[in-house]
C-alpha cells in the first residue's frame, strides 16, 4: 500500500533494530506503546507480525527507511469492528506521515477488509495523536476517566463505514498555486478586475521569493478556495515576530461546508511546523465573520491576549473605533 510519501509494507527481520530504537522514546512510552528489552526481543516479536495483514510498517517511499507502524486489530466486539493504532519515530514527526498512514489504513479497512467501524483510543495527554484523528475525520465519542494504565483519561474516537463512504466521494485536491491559476481564481471569485489580478500576482511573486506558500483548493477539478502562508508574516497582530501567519483563507461560497477550509488549513499548518512551533492569523470581529471566528476557535486558535486591533494597532481602552474589516482579533495556535 502506498501514499504520497509512504509505503505500508509487511514486517521484515531487518526492522528489528529500528523498532527497538523507536520504542525507547519516552513520548511513545507515555502514549501506551509497548517497548522491548533488546533488538533480539523486538526481532522475536516481529515473527508474530509478519503474516498479519492488518499490521504494517510505515516506510519512506524513497529509501524504505523505517518510519513507524500502523495496525488494525480486534477489540473483542464483532468481526467488522476494529481498532487502529499507530506510532511514528521521533525524527519523522511533524511531516504529515501519521495522517497519510491513517487515511490509507482507513481505505484498506473499509474497502478491502469490509469493516463496519474503526475505533481509536488515545490517552488524553497525547495531543499530537488527537490532532491526527481529528484531521482524519474521526468522531469523538467520549471519555473514559482514569482508564489508561498511567491513570490518565482515555478518549474514544471512531469512523463508521457510511461516514468514510461519504468522505470518499469528496474529490478535494490541495496543491501549490501558480500564475496560470490566476484567471480561473478570478472567474470563480466573480472579480476579474486588475486589482484582484495584481493582488494574486503579488502573492505568487512572494512565493517565488521564498517568503510564502500559496495553496489552491480544487473540488472535482474546479477552483474552490485558497490560502497564503507567510513563514515570517509581516502583517497582523504578530507582525515582525518571525512567526508563520495565515493570510486570506478563502473558500468560494458554493464550495463551503465541504471541509475545504479545514483541508487548506491542515496543509498550511503542516508547512508552518517546519518553521516554528506556533502559527497566527487575524480575524475580523464583525458579524460577517462569525462562522470564521467559530471555525478558528474550534481548531485550537486562541486570542493573543492583547485585546482587539484596528488597522494592525492595539486598541487602547475607551478608544472609539469603527467595526469594519480593519477591526480584528489576533489568534494564535501552538503546533
Amino acid at each position: 500500500m502506498e501514499t504520497k510519501d509512504l509505503i505500508l509494507r509487511n514486517w521484515q527481520d531487518s526492522d528489528a533494530k529500528a523498532l527497538y530504537e523507536m520504542c525507547l522514546d519516552e513520548t511513545l512510552r507515555k502514549s501506551g506503546i509497548d517497548f522491548y528489552n533488546s533488538i533480539t526481543d523486538s526481532r522475536n516479536t516481529i515473527q508474530c507480525w509478519k503474516n498479519d495483514k492488518g499490521f504494517k510498517v510505515i516506510a519512506d517511499k524513497r529509501n524504505d527507511n523505517f518510519i513507524g507502524f500502523i495496525s488494525l486489530g480486534g477489540m473483542n466486539r464483532y468481526d467488522g469492528y476494529m481498532e487502529i493504532e499507530y506510532a511514528v519515530a521521533a525524527r519523522y514527526r511533524n511531516n504529515g506521515y501519521a495522517m497519510q498512514a491513517v487515511q490509507r489504513m482507513l481505505d484498506y479497512g473499509f474497502k478491502e477488509m469490509n469493516l463496519s467501524a474503526i475505533a481509536a483510543w488515545v490517552r488524553s495527554h497525547n495531543k499530537e495523536s488527537i490532532r491526527v484523528l481529528e484531521k482524519c475525520s474521526f468522531t469523538y465519542e467520549g471519555r473514559l476517566r482514569k482508564h489508561a494504565r498511567d491513570k490518565s483519561d482515555t478518549l474514544c474516537y471512531s469512523v463508521l463505514r457510511e461516514e468514510w463512504e461519504r468522505l470518499s466521494r469528496l474529490c478535494i485536491d490541495i496543491r501549490t498555486m501558480n500564475y496560470d491559476d490566476i484567471p480561473s481564481i478570478c472567474r470563480a471569485d466573480g472579480d476579474e478586475s486588475q486589482k484582484n489580478i495584481d493582488y494574486l500576482k503579488r502573492q505568487l511573486d512572494n512565493q517565488e521569493k521564498g517568503e510564502c506558500t500559496a495553496l489552491l483548493a480544487l473540488y472535482n477539478g474546479a477552483v474552490a478556495g485558497y490560502v497564503f502562508l507567510y513563514y515570517k508574516c509581516r502583517w497582523g497582530g504578530l507582525a515582525g515576530h518571525n512567526i508563520p501567519g495565515i493570510v486570506d483563507l478563502f473558500v468560494f461560497e458554493k464550495y463551503r461546508r465541504k471541509k475545504i477550509a479545514a483541508m487548506l488549513l491542515d496543509t498550511a499548518e503542516n508547512i508552518a511546523r517546519q518553521h516554528c512551533n506556533k502559527i497566527y492569523l487575524d480575524v475580523c470581529l464583525n458579524s460577517d465573520y462569525g462562522p470564521a471566528q467559530r471555525f478558528y476557535i474550534k481548531r485550537g486558535y486562541i486570542p493573543d491576549g492583547k485585546g482587539v486591533y484596528y488597522k494592525e494597532k492595539i486598541c487602547e481602552a475607551d478608544v472609539a473605533c469603527r467595526n469594519d474589516d480593519e477591526l480584528t482579533l489576533c489568534l494564535v495556535k501552538e503546533l
